[in-house]
């Protein structure tokens, strides 16, 4: 009997050594954050403080209107590993991008817009 407890005991304090949970997140490029974006006021800000402020564009499509559409991306990746002990290993990537696209007219910012992805 205090065998079998024994063993009871020594097979529930190994399971807990025995699943594996391993998680890392990195954050790439980021070009951006929420606290600038808060600053932009459509029909005033002027596309010099946007440059400024968040640098080159990574992307710029201009139109036959003057209109400009700057792009800005921001980058990050998950990466999970789940595992029971020899037994299996699954491992999950995830990669997001948000991109800041800022219309830019005569100068001014005239609209903005996240794309997240």
């Amino acid at each position: 009997m205090i065998r079998l407890i024994g063993l009871v005991l020594v097979a529930a304090t190994m399971t807990g050594c025995l699943f594996v949970v391993d998680s890392r997140e990195s954050i790439g490029d980021q070009q951006w954050d929420q606290g600038e974006l808060d600053r932009v006021d459509v029909g005033s800000t002027r596309a010099d403080w946007i440059r400024n402020n968040f640098g080159s564009p990574d992307r710029v499509s201009t139109y036959d209107n003057g209109r400009e559409v700057w792009r800005y991306r921001n980058t990050s990746e998950r990466e999970s590993e789940i595992g029971l002990f020899l037994l299996f290993n699954i491992n999950i990537e995830r990669e997001s991008a948000e991109t800041l696209a800022l219309e830019i007219s005569d100068g001014v910012v005239t609209d903005y817009w996240v794309e997240k992805r």
